[in-house]
C-alpha cells in the first residue's frame, strides 16, 4: 500500500525527534555515570541503590527528557500511528530490541558477608541502640531497606561515620578516613571504615577453594590505595599478619600514618615486588589485572607466583564479557567501542587501550597501565602451567567483573 507523502514527512519528522531524544538520554547517563563513578563507590549495593534513581532520575535534564518523551509519545497516540511507527523505528515485527551484548549466563553474585558477620557480632546491644540512635532519617531509610547481609554493612560503616568509639573498640574498626586529597576509590558515610563488601569477597572467594585465615598465616592488597579493603580485614582477622602495596605515594603515605597495625609498602609499577620469595600465604588484587597491559599481566602473575607460599591463593579480579554487558547496560562507552571489545576477545581473549594517556591515573603515567579485557580462556592459556585455577566466579564483582582464585602449582 503507497504511502501518503505527508505521513512519509510526518514519521520522518517524529524519526528525527525520537532519534534526538534517544542521543540526549545517552548523553544524559553517560555524564551521570562517569560522575558517579568518580565520586561514589563501587559496590554491589551502591550500583543499585544510588545510580539511576538518587542521581540520574532527579536531574534537570532528566526532567526535561522524561516530559519531551512524554510529549512526543502523546502526538503518536492521537494520529494513531505509534505502534505502527515504533515498529518500523525498529525494524518492523514489533518485536522487542535486540540487546546486542545482553548474556544469559547470570553473574555469580555474592550473596555471603564472613567478614562482615565476624565485626557485627562484636557489637554488643548498647551499641546497636547507640547507632540507630544517631542514624539520621536517609541513613536509616537505606539500612531498613537493604538485605541482610548489606545492613549489617551499613551498620558498621554508620558506627565508624558517626564515631562511635565504643563500637569502634569493640570490632577493631576505624573511623579515619583519606581526605580529597588522597587518592581513595570510596568516600562518605556508606564507606567509613572501609570496604566490608570487598573484604566480603575476598574471604568467601578464598574459602570456596577451601582456603581458610588462620593465625600466623600473612596476606597482601596487592594494589591496595589507600588501604580500604585491607583495613576491614585486619579488624576482623588480627591474627593475621597483613601488607599492603601500591605505586600512588600519597595513598600510601595516609595508609601508613592512619592504618597502624598494617605494614604499607610502596611498590613498583613494574616487578619485582618488594618482597622475598614465598612471602604470602594469600594475595588479593582487587581490579589490578583490569588495568595491565598484556606484557604486564604476564610478568605480575610470573611475580606473584615467586611471592606466594605453596598451597597459597592469589586472587584477582578482571573485566570480561559481563563487564562488556554491564558496561553497555550503563552507557559507559559506545555500543561500536564494545563490539570492538568483544571481537578482540573472541579472537585473542585480551583487549587493552591506555586509556590515562599522558596525565595517567592519579598521575601514575605507564604505557602498561590502561584499561584491560580478558576471558577465562587467556588466563587459563597463560597462567598454566604455574597455577591452577581453583575457582572462578563470572560477573560476582558487581554483576561486573570476573574473580579468579589462583593456586600455585
Amino acid at each position: 500500500m503507497a504511502t501518503h507523502p505527508a505521513e512519509r514527512e510526518e514519521a520522518g519528522a517524529l524519526r528525527a525527534e525520537l532519534d534526538a531524544l534517544r542521543r540526549r538520554h545517552d548523553e544524559e547517563m553517560a555524564r551521570a555515570n562517569q560522575a558517579l563513578s568518580a565520586a561514589q563507590e563501587k559496590s554491589y549495593w551502591l550500583d543499585r541503590f544510588r545510580v539511576d534513581l538518587n542521581a540520574l532520575m532527579r536531574s534537570r535534564g532528566a526532567r526535561e527528557l522524561r516530559t519531551a518523551a512524554r510529549g512526543a509519545q502523546a502526538g503518536l497516540r492521537a494520529k494513531g500511528r505509534r505502534r505502527a511507527l515504533s515498529d518500523r523505528l525498529r525494524g518492523g515485527g514489533g518485536e522487542p530490541r535486540h540487546e546486542p551484548f545482553a548474556r544469559r549466563l547470570s553473574p555469580d553474585l555474592l550473596h555471603a558477608s564472613p567478614a562482615t558477620d565476624v565485626l557485627y557480632a562484636r557489637l554488643s546491644a548498647e551499641d546497636l541502640v547507640a547507632i540507630d540512635q544517631r542514624l539520621e532519617t536517609p541513613e536509616r531509610g537505606l539500612r531498613d531497606a537493604a538485605g541482610a547481609g548489606e545492613r549489617k554493612r551499613l551498620t558498621l560503616a554508620f558506627a565508624a561515620h558517626h564515631h562511635l568509639e565504643p563500637a569502634l573498640e569493640r570490632t577493631g574498626l576505624s573511623a579515619e578516613m583519606p581526605g580529597d586529597e588522597v587518592p581513595s576509590m570510596a568516600r562518605g558515610p556508606i564507606a567509613a571504615g572501609g570496604s566490608y563488601y570487598y573484604a566480603d569477597l575476598v574471604v568467601d572467594a578464598l574459602r570456596s577453594t577451601g582456603f581458610e585465615l588462620e593465625p600466623g598465616q600473612t596476606g597482601l592488597d596487592f594494589g591496595c590505595s589507600s588501604g580500604r579493603v585491607v583495613r576491614v580485614l585486619a579488624a576482623a582477622h588480627p591474627e593475621i599478619e597483613w601488607h599492603g602495596c601500591d605505586p600512588l605515594p600519597d595513598a600510601i603515605a595516609w595508609a601508613q600514618a592512619h592504618l597502624p597495625g598494617i605494614s604499607f609498602n610502596r611498590g613498583p609499577e613494574l616487578p619485582p615486588p618488594p618482597y622475598a620469595d614465598e612471602t604470602f600465604d594469600l594475595v588479593f588484587a582487587i581490579s589490578i589485572w583490569s588495568h595491565f597491559s598484556e606484557k604486564a599481566a604476564l610478568s605480575w602473575l610470573d611475580a606473584m607466583r615467586r611471592a606466594v607460599r605453596p598451597r597459597g591463593r592469589l586472587l584477582l579480579t578482571t573485566q570480561g564479557e559481563h563487564t562488556v554487558a554491564h558496561t553497555h547496560r550503563v552507557g559507559q562507552r559506545s555500543p561500536e567501542q564494545l563490539a570492538g571489545i568483544r571481537e578482540a576477545l573472541r579472537e585473542s581473549g585480551f583487549w587493552y587501550a591506555p586509556e590515562y594517556g599522558e596525565v595517567g591515573d592519579h598521575g601514575l603515567a605507564n604505557p602498561d597501565w590502561g584499561i584491560a579485557f580478558l576471558t577465562p580462556e587467556w588466563l587459563l592459556a597463560k597462567a598454566t602451567p604455574d597455577w591452577r585455577v581453583a575457582a572462578f566466579h563470572p560477573g560476582r564483582v558487581e554483576g561486573n567483573q570476573d574473580l579468579y582464585v589462583l593456586e600455585p602449582r
